[in-house]
């Protein structure tokens, strides 16, 4: 056995690496390898074609002992009889996709055969499986034994969406300036330069008999003027704007408007799946009269237009008053819808809804959450009203369908 729990975590191992977040699984696919270990009456060729027959049976039921740690089938599946766990492992040989045997071994001094499989499953066909086996072995009731269950959910519908990347960081800067010079420059000069010079010399001589007289003057007048005017004018403006983003994109952000729509699509689609199971359920704004408590229509028209859950004295208000009128279990929830979306392949607009709700045991004692469901469901057609109803009835469907699967592992019947 020590070496059949040792496939069987490596299994899980890789089962847990394949998968997707439990929103994605209407398109999750499972894959593991797992080991069936069985006993042979001899090692001749026939009982080893016998023993590989066995050993796949035997790997079928470890690979649903590694399906069963799926969060999604785990809490499902948690209160199932030994007869029901036998009947999901014969569901899954026709829904998963044959065995693919990988090798065996034979070991002929202990007679025993080990082989080791590869089974390809798909989550969805898992869980219509178990929700089948979970719905036939609930008992058959009348009127006055069916369960009851209340119901309130809130329609909130994508008015506008405004995305940003709140990693980038984003910085603006504006300069204007202006400017204006001017000078004025001017000058003026004179000079003058006036020089007389004379000189008289007068000799006689008596030696030579010679007399000399020698006269001679020179005048000089020189004169400059200059004059110079400057004058400079300059005028500049500059204008400058700057803006600045930086960072890294690793997720965006949406600041998201919401307008409150009616929840009547969800209401109906949802009685129908459980007048089908012969659940009776009772929407809390059919029943508020008989039931005093907050004011249905206040409640889904203030917190239809807003993001944020139900207050605390508002939800324990509407429990109140539905235990008050002897119901044991409640479902409270909202759904999402945006139809601002266009198909990418055919460009028609598309639909989009994510429907979520609590299951509430409010019967004894304190309010108590059973278990938590949100499913996700999209339509296209050239129509819009005809893409939202398509998309709302596949929502409600879906968790109608895993509420009661819920409820009935809880041992509801």
């Amino acid at each position: 056995m020590g070496k059949l729990e040792l496939t069987n975590f490596f299994a899980a191992a890789a089962l847990l690496a394949s998968i997707s977040t439990p929103a994605m699984a209407q398109s999750e696919a499972l894959q593991m390898i797992v080991t069936g270990d069985v006993a042979l009456e001899s090692t001749s060729g026939k009982a080893v074609n016998v023993g590989l027959a066995e050993a796949e049976k035997a790997a079928f039921n470890n690979a649903w002992i590694v399906i069963k740690r799926h969060p999604e089938v785990g809490l499902k599946v948690r209160n199932l009889t030994l007869e029901q766990n036998g009947a999901v492992v014969q569901g899954l040989k026709q829904r998963c996709a044959p065995p693919t045997m990988i090798t065996y071994v034979v070991d002929k001094k202990l007679k025993r055969l080990s082989a080791r499989y590869r089974i390809d499953c798909n989550l969805p066909d898992v869980l219509v499986e178990v929700d089948g086996v979970i719905r036939a072995s609930a008992p058959a009731q009348n009127l006055g034994s069916r369960p009851k269950i209340a119901a309130f959910f809130i329609v909130k519908e994508i008015e506008t969406t405004t995305s940003f990347d709140p990693n980038i960081d984003r910085s603006a800067r504006a300069t204007a300036r202006a400017g204006v010079s001017q000078s004025d420059k001017s000058s003026a000069s004179y000079q003058s330069d006036t020089r007389s010079r004379s000189a008289v010399r007068e000799g006689y001589g008596e030696t030579a008999g010679s007399v000399t007289d020698t006269y001679s003057a020179r005048d000089q007048e020189k004169g400059k003027v200059s004059a110079s005017s400057t004058s400079s004018s300059q005028v500049s403006a500059t204008e400058e704007a700057t803006f600045k983003a930086q960072g890294r994109t690793v997720v965006r952000a949406a600041d998201i408007k919401y307008r409150s729509a009616s929840p009547e699509a969800i209401n109906s689609n949802l009685t129908d799946v459980f007048k089908n199971a012969s659940v009776r359920i009772f929407h809390y704004a059919d029943i508020s009269s008989d039931c005093p408590g907050p004011n249905p229509d206040t409640v889904a028209k203030e917190y239809g237009s807003k993001a944020e859950d139900l207050s605390s004295p508002v939800r324990t208000g509407i429990q109140k008053a539905l235990a008050n009128c002897q119901f044991k279990y409640m479902l409270l929830g909202d759904a999402t819808v945006d139809t601002g979306q266009l198909d990418s392949v055919t460009g028609t607009p598309k639909v989009s809804v994510v429907l979520r709700t609590k299951i509430w045991s409010i019967g004894d004692g304190f309010p108590e959450v059973l278990a938590t469901v949100e499913r996700t469901a999209s339509a296209s057609n050239p129509d819009l009203g005809m893409a939202r109803s398509a998309a709302m009835f596949q929502a409600a469907q879906r968790v109608g369908e895993e509420v009661l699967s819920r409820l009935t592992a809880e041992g509801v019947r």
